[in-house]
Order: C-alpha cells, then structure tokens, then sequence
C-alpha cells in the first residue's frame, strides 16, 4: 500500500486478500461468484480502495476497509467515528476486543 503498512495479494482462486506487514493473518478477503482468476492488482495512491483485474478481462474496484463509510461525514459522524476508535485503543488488551479485532 502507498502507507508500506499492509499488502494485498491476488491468487488464481478468485480471490484477494489484505495482509498487514507485521502479521501473517489477513484482515480483509475478496471475491465474487462472477470474478475469475485474478491477475493484476494495485492500490489507489490515497489506500482508500484497490482495484484487481481477473480472466474475464474486468477490473474491478473495492475498499481497501470494507467497513468505512465513503463520502462526506457529518460532524456528528466524525466525531462518534473518533469516539469508537478511541474506545478501541483504550480497551484493546481487553479479551473481548482482542477477539473482536482479530476476527
């Protein structure tokens, strides 16, 4: 990724994954009935999606956090994101968070 702090892999089964750089686990797996093997992928220069060219001569574009919201944030939006994220730096030993975050 543009930040060096995680890669993405494509494979001939369909499908792409997002691996941090200090784990060996993937926090993120793509793939879709339609895709075929995957041949090419890259990162957008601002890491907010990936897009991955397969077989079937398509490319395709996702996010590179599935979760995140895309688009302009209220503020309410922004600061109950900056709210949740502070939680989870508080909490993260906790045994529940650690387990929550590594799913």
């Amino acid at each position: 990724s543009p930040t060096g702090k995680e890669f993405v892999s494509a494979s001939f089964d369909k499908s792409i994954q997002i691996f941090p750089v200090d784990k060996s686990q993937s926090r993120e797996v793509y793939h879709t009935k339609r895709t075929q093997h995957v041949i090419c992928v890259k990162w957008a220069s601002d890491s907010k999606y990936i897009m991955f060219g397969s077989d079937e001569m398509n490319i395709r574009l996702c996010k590179a956090n599935a979760s995140e919201k895309l688009g302009v944030l209220t503020s309410r939006e922004k600061a109950a994101k900056d709210y949740n994220q502070k939680l989870k730096k508080k909490f993260q030993h906790h045994r529940h968070i650690k387990h929550i975050a590594r799913d």
